[in-house]
């Protein structure tokens, strides 16, 4: 026999993978998890027929030839289908979109690719083989894929994620019936969690992150808290949001963390813990933890270890071109249209920043036919300044409530660097200023 599962306590994406996994593979029984996480419960008892799972214990008796585990590689996470693999030594195939570094299940085929969704590694495979879905089956794929993808806008997503989500919309996928399954905050227990957590965030800046932090204690454990997390990232927007709940009943404290952000690699902080999962997207359960001392404790360690943030001066143009207030604009003109930039600081006799000219102030010159005018008559006489240790969220703050273009960065009195509105949509796309040619404005 040959069969396929995903971890322990399935999620939405794992679902979505085994569904491509039944349509790739014919000839593999699909394993059932004792655990369906809560935000997949839903889909999951409305399409259970299409998986026509088999349960672990099943698999006691069997011959078990070739395995195929998708949406992890981690030991821990398949303890419960391999117990019941006796007497069989089969082939392990592993098709998986996390860090497969740390992979610790012996003697298995790795297949790993950093695809948004894992659903999105199969679609892959089903496209180059030219399958065809069921409009359901399709709605279960695309739910896992914008599920673990947030509806295709984390920082993981990749070409690949679009793709195959456009093939299975082709194939009938329900954009209605996706929305509905992704809305997991439904039951009274979640709506009470999340109404008591909103009341208790705290925000903190580490290492220039807008870190958001929350501390619950609950009686017992409420099903689909990781949902109730989800929604507070969508409410507040942080860089970074770690929810810590101490469960009373089993004296457990369990941690969920979400990020937006790829330098808070959040599988790599809470293996410290015990937990992992995706860089954006992690948890961890700490067994026998008295839970305000294990959140104190949680806060000093991000303190030392989450990567700084990214600052001004790691994003500005440095050398600055400037010019001279007495000159007129159109040597001023001349200079943007030869150095390619949509506007320059200017200063006065004695070298100080005391004003910015740009295209929009040279324009009403050539307007009014003042082309020899000095800059001082059209520039603005209030530039906007920041330091280099000012961050990417406070940059677009800035530029959001003063309406420019460009922002000069100043360092001890000197104007050391300036960063527009390009450099910054640039670097939040993880690509180099000099890929692209133009004027920077």
């Amino acid at each position: 026999m040959n069969i396929a599962f995903g971890h322990s306590n399935m999620d939405l994406d794992c679902l979505g993978s085994l569904i491509f996994v039944k349509k790739l593979y014919p000839d593999y029984r699909l394993v059932r998890s004792r655990l369906i996480h809560p935000a997949a419960a839903h889909l999951y008892e409305f399409y259970k027929g299409y998986f026509d799972f088999i349960n672990p214990k099943d698999l006691e008796k069997g011959q078990i030839e070739n395995i195929i585990i998708v949406d992890t590689c981690v030991a821990e996470r398949v303890r419960e289908y391999l117990q019941f693999i006796r007497n069989s030594e089969p082939a392990i195939r592993i098709i998986d979109h996390h860090n497969t570094e740390n992979c610790d299940i012996l003697g298995a085929r790795l297949e790993g690719s950093r695809f948004g969704a894992n659903t999105s590694f199969l679609g892959k495979l089903a496209m180059e083989r030219g399958l065809t879905l069921l409009p359901e089956e399709a709605t279960i794929a695309l739910t896992g894929i914008f599920a673990d993808t947030g509806r295709l806008i984390y920082e993981n997503v990749c070409p690949e994620d679009f793709e195959v989500a456009a093939y299975l919309l082709d194939m009938g996928a329900s954009l209605k019936l996706v929305k509905s399954f992704l809305e997991t905050v439904k039951e009274d227990s979640q709506i009470e969690v999340l109404n008591r957590l909103l009341p208790a965030l705290e925000t903190k800046l580490i290492q220039g992150n807008a870190v958001l932090l929350s501390y619950l204690e609950l009686e017992e454990n409420v099903s689909g808290l990781s949902a109730v997390v989800e929604k507070v990232m969508e409410l507040q927007n942080p860089d970074a949001y770690f929810a810590i709940f101490y469960i009373a009943k089993t004296r457990t404290v369990q941690l969920i963390a979400r990020s937006q952000r790829s330098r808070i690699d959040l599988h790599e902080l809470l293996q410290a813990y015990g937990g992992g999962g995706h860089q954006l997207a992690a948890a961890a359960k700490i067994q026998g933890r008295e839970g305000t001392a294990f959140y104190e404790e949680f806060i000093a360690s991000l303190e030392k270890s989450l990567a700084p943030a990214v600052r001004a001066r790691d994003i500005m143009t440095k050398g600055v071109r400037t010019i001279h207030e007495h000159k007129s604009l159109l040597e001023v003109s001349m200079l943007l249209e030869e150095i390619e930039l949509g506007g320059v600081p200017v200063l006065n006799d004695q070298e100080e920043l005391c004003g910015f000219i740009g295209l929009k102030n040279i324009m009403k010159g050539r307007k009014a036919g003042a082309m020899k005018a000095p800059v001082t008559a059209y520039m603005s006489r209030q530039p906007v300044w920041a330091d280099g240790s000012i961050t990417l969220r406070e940059i677009e703050r800035i530029f959001y409530k003063h309406h420019i273009g460009h922002l000069i960065i100043m360092e001890n009195g000197k104007i050391e660097g300036i960063v527009t509105r390009w450099d910054y949509l640039q670097f939040q796309k993880s690509r180099s200023p000099e890929e692209k040619p133009g004027i920077k404005s």
